[in-house]
Protein backbone atom coordinates (compact mmCIF):
# COMPACT_ATOMS: atom_id res chain seq x y z
CA UNK A 1 0.00 0.00 0.00
CA UNK A 2 1.44 3.37 -1.00
CA UNK A 3 1.63 6.42 1.27
CA UNK A 4 -1.15 8.02 -0.79
CA UNK A 5 -3.48 5.05 -0.25
CA UNK A 6 -2.74 4.98 3.51
CA UNK A 7 -3.58 8.68 3.75
CA UNK A 8 -6.99 7.99 2.19
CA UNK A 9 -8.00 5.27 4.68
CA UNK A 10 -11.03 6.41 6.67
CA UNK A 11 -10.45 6.37 10.42
CA UNK A 12 -12.45 6.78 13.59
CA UNK A 13 -11.56 7.28 17.21
CA UNK A 14 -12.31 4.70 19.91
CA UNK A 15 -11.27 4.39 23.53
CA UNK A 16 -8.93 1.55 24.53
CA UNK A 17 -10.78 -0.94 26.74
CA UNK A 18 -7.65 -1.46 28.85
CA UNK A 19 -6.03 1.95 29.42
CA UNK A 20 -9.06 4.16 28.53
CA UNK A 21 -7.01 6.36 26.18
CA UNK A 22 -8.28 7.40 22.74
CA UNK A 23 -6.84 5.63 19.69
CA UNK A 24 -7.45 6.27 16.01
CA UNK A 25 -8.25 3.17 13.97
CA UNK A 26 -9.33 2.31 10.42
CA UNK A 27 -13.12 2.14 10.07
CA UNK A 28 -12.91 -1.48 8.88
CA UNK A 29 -10.77 -2.74 11.80
CA UNK A 30 -12.09 -5.59 13.96
CA UNK A 31 -9.24 -5.43 16.46
CA UNK A 32 -6.07 -3.38 16.92
CA UNK A 33 -3.18 -3.03 19.33
CA UNK A 34 -3.37 0.09 21.48
CA UNK A 35 -0.45 2.42 20.82
CA UNK A 36 -0.46 3.44 24.51
CA UNK A 37 -0.62 0.15 26.45
CA UNK A 38 0.20 -2.22 23.54
CA UNK A 39 -2.68 -4.55 24.38
CA UNK A 40 -5.20 -5.98 21.92
CA UNK A 41 -8.43 -3.99 21.66
CA UNK A 42 -11.46 -5.74 20.18
CA UNK A 43 -13.53 -3.36 18.06
CA UNK A 44 -16.24 -5.63 16.65
CA UNK A 45 -19.81 -5.99 17.88
CA UNK A 46 -20.64 -9.12 19.89
CA UNK A 47 -23.95 -10.96 20.25
CA UNK A 48 -24.35 -13.34 23.20
CA UNK A 49 -26.97 -16.04 22.54
CA UNK A 50 -26.11 -18.54 25.30
CA UNK A 51 -24.25 -18.77 28.63
CA UNK A 52 -20.96 -16.83 28.51
CA UNK A 53 -18.82 -16.66 31.67
CA UNK A 54 -15.47 -14.86 31.52
CA UNK A 55 -13.51 -12.62 33.86
CA UNK A 56 -13.91 -9.58 31.63
CA UNK A 57 -15.93 -8.91 28.48
CA UNK A 58 -14.56 -5.86 26.68
CA UNK A 59 -15.05 -4.41 23.22
CA UNK A 60 -14.94 -0.93 21.74
CA UNK A 61 -18.08 -2.01 19.88
CA UNK A 62 -21.60 -2.98 20.91
CA UNK A 63 -22.67 -6.03 22.91
CA UNK A 64 -26.15 -7.51 22.56
CA UNK A 65 -27.31 -10.11 25.08
CA UNK A 66 -30.20 -12.00 23.46
CA UNK A 67 -33.25 -13.28 25.34
CA UNK A 68 -31.58 -16.63 26.12
CA UNK A 69 -28.14 -15.07 26.55
CA UNK A 70 -26.43 -14.95 29.94
CA UNK A 71 -23.23 -13.05 30.68
CA UNK A 72 -21.27 -13.49 33.89
CA UNK A 73 -18.41 -10.99 33.66
CA UNK A 74 -17.16 -7.49 34.30
CA UNK A 75 -18.46 -5.74 31.18
CA UNK A 76 -16.67 -2.81 29.46
CA UNK A 77 -18.23 -1.86 26.11
CA UNK A 78 -19.26 1.04 23.92
CA UNK A 79 -23.00 0.22 23.87
CA UNK A 80 -25.01 -2.52 25.61
CA UNK A 81 -28.41 -4.01 24.78
CA UNK A 82 -29.76 -6.49 27.34
CA UNK A 83 -32.64 -8.80 26.45
CA UNK A 84 -31.21 -11.64 28.59
CA UNK A 85 -29.17 -11.59 31.82
CA UNK A 86 -25.95 -9.82 32.81
CA UNK A 87 -24.28 -10.59 36.15
CA UNK A 88 -21.36 -8.30 36.93
CA UNK A 89 -20.46 -4.64 36.98
CA UNK A 90 -21.08 -2.79 33.72
CA UNK A 91 -19.14 0.17 32.34
CA UNK A 92 -20.51 1.58 29.09
CA UNK A 93 -19.17 4.62 27.23
CA UNK A 94 -22.45 5.07 25.38
CA UNK A 95 -25.96 3.81 25.96
CA UNK A 96 -27.38 0.90 27.95
CA UNK A 97 -30.80 -0.44 26.95
CA UNK A 98 -32.51 -3.04 29.13
CA UNK A 99 -35.63 -4.58 27.54
CA UNK A 100 -38.69 -5.80 29.43
CA UNK A 101 -37.10 -9.29 29.58
CA UNK A 102 -33.64 -8.00 30.48
CA UNK A 103 -31.94 -8.45 33.86
CA UNK A 104 -28.80 -6.71 35.10
CA UNK A 105 -27.31 -7.71 38.45
CA UNK A 106 -24.40 -5.36 39.15
CA UNK A 107 -23.38 -1.74 39.22
CA UNK A 108 -23.88 0.26 36.02
CA UNK A 109 -21.91 3.31 34.83
CA UNK A 110 -22.95 4.87 31.52
CA UNK A 111 -23.80 8.03 29.59
CA UNK A 112 -27.42 7.08 28.86
CA UNK A 113 -29.77 4.43 30.23
CA UNK A 114 -33.11 3.15 28.92
CA UNK A 115 -34.99 0.63 31.04
CA UNK A 116 -38.30 -0.74 29.80
CA UNK A 117 -41.11 -1.60 32.23
CA UNK A 118 -40.65 -5.18 33.47
CA UNK A 119 -36.85 -5.09 33.30
CA UNK A 120 -34.79 -5.91 36.38
CA UNK A 121 -31.84 -3.76 37.43
CA UNK A 122 -30.23 -4.56 40.78
CA UNK A 123 -27.18 -2.49 41.72
CA UNK A 124 -25.95 1.07 41.89
CA UNK A 125 -26.50 3.15 38.77
CA UNK A 126 -24.41 6.15 37.70
CA UNK A 127 -25.66 7.94 34.59
CA UNK A 128 -23.66 10.96 33.43
CA UNK A 129 -23.74 12.33 29.85
CA UNK A 130 -20.06 13.28 30.32
CA UNK A 131 -19.05 9.85 31.70
CA UNK A 132 -15.58 8.76 30.68
CA UNK A 133 -13.28 6.47 32.66
CA UNK A 134 -10.03 8.00 33.85
CA UNK A 135 -7.11 6.91 31.64
CA UNK A 136 -4.99 4.33 33.44
CA UNK A 137 -1.23 4.75 33.66
CA UNK A 138 0.83 1.92 32.22
CA UNK A 139 2.94 -0.03 34.73
CA UNK A 140 6.48 1.32 34.88
CA UNK A 141 5.65 4.50 32.97
CA UNK A 142 6.83 7.99 33.90
CA UNK A 143 3.27 8.82 34.96
CA UNK A 144 3.50 6.18 37.72
CA UNK A 145 6.68 7.82 38.99
CA UNK A 146 4.99 11.24 39.08
CA UNK A 147 2.10 9.88 41.13
CA UNK A 148 4.38 8.27 43.74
Amino acid sequence: MSAEQRAQVETREVVCTHCDRPIEIPVTAMSVNCRHCHRRVIIEDITIKSYHAVTRLATAGKVEVSKRGQVVAQVRVNDLVVDGTVKGDVQVLGRVRVSKHGKVFGNVECRALAVQPGAQLLGHVHVDPEFAPEPKARAGSEEDDELA
